[in-house]
């Protein structure tokens, strides 16, 4: 699917191409440049597009929990996720009934040098949410890691990872991302910034495409991972 950089894909489009996941599932979602770096700066706003932004709030609105590494976090400066009034309905008509919730996974119960903010805060959409800690292992299994953060098997939604690199090798080394979702901004960003995962890895993951969208800026991919 092409559009156009003045075109913005209703709801039901974006529901199209990133159906809602069943609890099981981990779904990845980063942005990188063409030469595999995920910031500009220090931050992934620098390689961001406006349906980038777009897509990223929605696969917040359908998930149930959005895991994040402590030090994307910190960088990041994340707050409270924020959900306007649309994606607030169309989390509720699809059954996604509790509130968002963004969990930082953490060696520590609270990191150091972490703002204030991120011990919770209320959300928009008119529901509350707040920012948790777990302390996560470096090895999580799937059914710890569901345990872990509270997932919800009787409804819709599962977990969302936004990164960082360090977290997502983690998470690809022992399986668990079962679906990536991968914003390539058409630019090489050279030097400034790390790339979207780690040297740890230890082996490749295959993933296939399963949908897709372009803009003369970026290209947006769905993948599964292959058995």
């Amino acid at each position: 699917m092409y559009v156009t950089d003045n075109e913005d894909p209703s709801l039901e489009q974006l529901l199209a191409l990133y159906p809602v996941s069943e609890p099981n599932v981990l779904r990845a979602n980063m942005v990188m440049s063409l030469d595999g770096k995920i910031a500009i700066d220090g931050r992934s706003k620098g390689l961001s597009t406006d349906l980038d932004r777009r897509i990223f709030h929605f696969l917040r609105a359908t998930s149930q929990v959005i895991l994040v590494g402590a030090g994307t976090a910190r960088v990041e400066n994340y707050q409270p996720p924020q959900l306007d009034p649309d994606l607030a309905k169309l989390r509720h008509r699809l059954g996604l009934v509790r509130p968002l919730r963004i969990v930082v996974a953490s060696r520590h119960s609270r990191p150091p040098n972490t703002p204030n903010h991120l011990s919770g805060a209320a959300s928009g959409g008119g529901s509350s949410s707040a920012i948790e800690y777990r302390n996560l292992p470096a090895t999580p299994r799937r059914g710890e890691l569901e345990q872990l953060l509270a997932i919800d098997n009787q409804h819709p939604g599962g977990i969302l990872c936004e990164g960082g690199p360090t977290l997502l090798s983690d998470l690809l080394e022992q399986s668990l991302v079962d679906e990536f979702c991968l914003t390539i901004r058409h630019l090489i960003a050279g030097n400034a910034s790390q790339p979207v995962v780690t040297d740890t890895l230890t082996a490749p993951v295959d993933f296939k495409s399963v949908a897709s969208l372009s803009t003369r800026e970026a290209t947006f991919l769905r993948l599964s991972r292959s058995s």
